[in-house]
């Protein structure tokens, strides 16, 4: 498991997480930001880099701080997360100014977006569905693996995102010989 956490009043809280199986072979890449994020290289048919980053509600996020973010992320990479971003792009009814940001920084960046538009996050309050959990990728990426929400909230306020690669490695296909 590779974490990592904001502090206030010496108490976790907010962070991000990547958990990986035993048998995936991965290592972590250095951080150097101030933003909730962890990141690791993971080998499976080909060689990625999975980010993982939480934006705080009432943060401010910039293009720089986002750009730098992805200059430390090895080529290809999927950064995904809970960025509390509404932009009508990735599936909310509204835009605020993160969701702009989001928006600008993408398009300037060349990237990708995986959502299709489904509700990631059920307000506990006031039972309102939202979309701001958001997957950005190289664009090498982009068809190599399908998007979805899990149908189930598995007890959090946010859906779980489920990216499943599209075509199984040689390495995973069972051996088949034809004799003559």
């Amino acid at each position: 498991m590779y974490s990592t956490f904001s502090k206030v009043d010496e108490r976790a809280a907010g962070g991000s997480s990547i958990f990986v199986k035993d048998n995936v072979i991965h290592s972590t890449v250095q951080l150097t930001t101030d933003l909730q994020a962890v990141a690791i290289r993971l080998s499976l048919d080909k060689t990625i880099t999975l980010c993982s980053i939480y934006i705080p509600p009432n943060s401010i996020i910039d293009k720089a701080k986002l750009k730098n973010l992805t200059d430390q992320l090895p080529s290809p990479f999927i950064l995904m997360g809970d960025f509390n971003a509404h932009n009508p792009l990735w599936g909310s009814k509204t835009h605020n100014a993160k969701g702009k940001i989001i928006e600008d920084f993408v398009s300037q960046e060349g990237l990708c977006i995986f959502n299709d538009g489904s509700n990631t996050y059920l307000h506990p309050g006031n039972g309102s569905y939202s979309s701001i959990d958001i997957t950005i990728c190289d664009p090498s990426l982009l068809l190599d693996y399908s998007w979805r929400v899990h149908d189930d909230l598995c007890g959090s306020d946010h859906f779980p995102i489920v990216l499943e690669h599209l075509f199984t490695s040689a390495q995973q296909r069972v051996p088949r010989w034809k004799l003559v």
